[in-house]
């Protein structure tokens, strides 16, 4: 039973609130011993985040941060975290599907419409319902929507040949429009990889979601196929440890209550009736064949007695026609470090000896932190990127002042590209209404993101 749910903004401000039972503190109490444990958990330590779950003073905090909001739950019982942590994943799923978009100027608009959700979702605690099209017949609130892109029509090539649109609709504005219907189906991995110091994989693992946002009207049969080659622990007998070889290996997942899996095991192939909204067709974990992105090297040469040159090279490992946004690396440094001075680096150039228009850019030195960061903006597959950082050090260059330097840290998100290799093969909408025009556009997307991606010195 949860006590009382709470949405917040990133600076503490309570959005959204309810106290169901009325056993715990004050709400105005919950969210200021929740917003200073969530942002000092390890107090002088501030920038390690709370867990997921925390007890204080007999009080159970779980939460989830997503959108630039925390949504929170509490309770004096002791509840299941995974379940508490599903349905908070829900409601952001809900709010997303009524208002588009889930961001702290969405939910300050809707707030009417929210509240009125959650009182349908729970009763006295206790979660009731989160299913889109259910909570569709008893809600008469209409949102505030976001401001719309345009959008061009499309078909399944676009996986392969363009960019699908921004989802920032809600399901509602589907109801009347008379216009086709769209699905859209995101295949998004979460890599975490540990580099040792020569540059090999030293562990490295998947968490992907097949992600799917349905704006089909009458809830027609769909059916998604997967790789053949596709090989699941437990599953078949086939499944081994050999290589690439043998296809795409997964370790174990899960999927969608309401999916039909009569044929995974003969074709994998999934049939559903999808309901109006956002769900997770199938989650996944993988720790086999890994493709990493990137590929980072690194040397540290003395150029005085108290001064040291780091020289690092990253490497795009994948196709030419990829573009990473944005790449961000970051970089401890000893504590000895006074200064650092960044000279202009090569430019970067691809594998064909090719230069790039754009230099790389000079980092920033974090004093306080002790730490040096790095942001290269369109970062094009087959390129590769040097850096090079003069530190100067208040004590003389050691071997135990260089243990000091690392690991070097990459955050990205990189868009049509799956380490997994875990495919969408082909998206069929079995019995929709077949009038002319009225053919609904199918959207497949792939989205890798870096969890935890680590390269040792």
């Amino acid at each position: 039973m949860i006590s009382q749910f709470l949405i917040m903004s990133l600076r503490g401000d309570t959005i959204i609130s309810r106290d169901f039972t009325g056993d715990v503190h004050k709400v105005k109490t919950t969210s200021e011993v929740f917003y200073t444990k969530a942002n000092r958990w390890d107090g002088a330590n501030a920038e390690e985040e709370a867990p997921p779950v925390f007890y204080v003073d007999g009080v159970q905090y779980l939460y989830i941060k997503i959108g630039g909001v925390y949504l929170l739950a509490t309770s004096r019982k002791n509840v299941s975290p995974a379940l508490v942590l599903e349905f908070l994943s829900r409601v952001a799923n809900i709010i997303k599907d009524y208002c588009g978009v889930l961001n702290e100027e969405s939910i300050r608009q809707n707030f009417v419409l929210l509240y009125e959700l959650l009182d349908e979702i729970v009763d006295y605690g206790v979660p009731q319902n989160t299913a889109t099209d259910v909570l569709k017949r008893y809600i008469l609130n209409r949102p505030i929507l976001p401001e719309q892109l345009p959008m061009k029509s499309s078909n399944l090539l676009a996986k392969r040949e363009g960019k699908a649109p921004v989802i920032s609709k809600s399901v509602l504005s589907r109801d009347t429009s008379g216009k086709k219907g769209e699905i859209f189906v995101d295949i998004v991995e979460k890599l975490s990889i540990t580099f040792n110091s020569s540059g090999y994989v030293q562990n490295s693992a998947i968490d992907g979601s097949i992600q799917v946002k349905s704006y089909l009207s009458g809830r027609p049969l769909v059916k998604v196929a997967l790789n053949e080659d596709l090989q699941i622990a437990g599953r078949n007998d086939g499944y081994n440890s050999y290589g690439s070889n043998y296809g795409v290996l997964l370790d174990d997942c899960n999927f969608y209550e309401h999916c039909n899996l009569d044929n995974f095991d003969i074709d994998r192939t999934i049939t559903l009736n999808p309901s109006q909204g956002e769900f997770a067709l199938m989650n996944y974990r993988t720790t086999r064949e890994i493709r990493p992105p990137f590929r980072v090297t690194t040397s540290l040469n003395d150029s005085g007695p108290f001064k040291v040159e780091l020289v690092m090279k990253i490497r795009a490992e994948f196709a030419q026609r990829i573009v990473a946004p944005a790449l961000s690396i970051s970089m401890p440094v000893p504590k000895s470090t006074i200064s650092i001075s960044f000279p202009s680096s090569n430019q970067p150039g691809d594998r064909s000896g090719k230069q790039a228009q754009a230099a790389t850019p000079p980092g920033t030195f974090l004093e306080k932190e002790k730490k040096i960061n790095w942001t290269l903006k369109k970062v094009q597959g087959g390129s590769e990127h040097i850096v090079v950082a003069r530190i100067s050090l208040n004590s003389q260059s050691s071997v135990s002042v260089k243990k000091e330097f690392g690991p070097v840290s990459l955050q990205f998100n990189l868009p049509l590209f799956n380490s997994s290799r875990l495919q969408v093969k082909y998206l069929q909408i079995l019995n929709q209404s077949t009038e002319k025009g009225q053919n609904p556009a199918r959207w497949i997307r792939y989205m890798t993101e870096s969890s935890s991606y680590i390269c040792r010195m």
